[in-house]
């Protein structure tokens, strides 16, 4: 079992429609992998700094906020549990950041969900600053959620570069596929300009043998795991492209895009480098980037 010490799922959420979606889709991933689900919204300290000043919040004002965060939490709390009567769901409202709250949660979780973007009246946009804070150091895998097909029975697409990210890419995405009784995409993209090496004569370039080092590479990435999970149908994508572009591609048939948070350096495109950051604001269903977990 991937990530056996860290079984709760957490879902930040501020009352807007795109949040909503998030904790419902949380709540079903919660229900399928057999974790509980924690609901999180976030209010603004009565007292922080802005534009060098000291900036307080009158009482009334911030308890009107905090009542406002708790009949968030509890609304979706009620909304999923008319859907799964028997998962087990704790709701938590905090006088920090948006950011801070969600990163701190992430330390005890097996999975964070956030929406793309949020409209509500309590945290600041989620992927506004919050979203990108969390998908970029939170200590568990991150799901920004971006609607999708809605298809259950629809693959989950893994991108792969051969990064330790991308291993523990491989291991959640496996996870999940079998959970969800779902085929699998194993996708590595590789692009021409980076495994150039500077040389800008095409026919200079043995593409063939290129082409062959990527197929090995994306081999010994799936390595075992084949085995572990023998009930994943697995199908192998191997394409010269944009990685961005042919994982924004894949989304949209897919109902979950699994990437690492960062690639292998320069040679491999940064899978919160920019494939991920790319996907997160492009994919055409929910985003999960992961990383390795110190």
């Amino acid at each position: 079992m991937v990530l056996a010490n860290h079984q709760e799922i957490v879902v930040g959420v501020d009352g807007s429609p795109t949040s909503t979606a998030a904790a419902l889709w949380a709540a079903a991933m919660a229900d399928r992998l057999d974790s509980p689900l924690h609901i999180a919204c976030a209010v603004q300290e009565p007292t922080f700094y802005m534009a060098e000043s000291v900036m307080v919040i009158p009482e009334e004002v911030w308890e009107q906020q905090r009542r406002t965060a708790e009949e968030i939490v509890d609304e979706a709390a009620k909304a999923i549990l008319e859907r799964h009567p028997y998962l087990s769901v704790a709701t938590h409202v905090d006088a920090v950041s948006p950011a801070e709250m969600l990163v701190d949660l992430s330390a005890s979780a097996r999975l964070m969900v956030v929406g793309s973007s949020g409209t509500g009246l309590v945290l600041s946009t989620l992927l506004g600053s919050t979203a990108k804070v969390v998908a970029d150091t939170a200590a568990c895998p991150v799901v920004v959620w971006r609607e999708g097909t809605g298809d259950p029975n629809s693959p989950i697409v893994v991108g792969i570069d051969g990064s330790a990210t991308s291993a523990a890419a491989i291991a959640m995405a496996f996870e999940i596929a079998s959970r969800l009784e779902v085929p699998l995409i194993a996708a590595h993209v590789w692009s021409a300009a980076s495994q150039a090496g500077g040389v800008t004569l095409p026919l200079l370039i043995d593409w063939a043998a290129i082409e062959k080092e990527e197929s090995v590479l994306l081999a010994e990435s799936l390595a075992g795991w084949v085995e572990k999970y023998p009930d994943v149908v697995v199908e192998r994508v191997l394409r010269q492209s944009n990685p961005a572009h042919t994982l924004v591609d894949l989304s949209e048939h897919a109902q979950l895009v699994v990437v690492g948070s960062r690639g292998r350096g320069p040679v491999r495109s940064a899978l919160l480098g920019s494939t991920s950051s790319n996907l997160a604001h492009h994919a055409r269903c929910p985003v999960m980037i992961c990383r390795v977990r110190k």
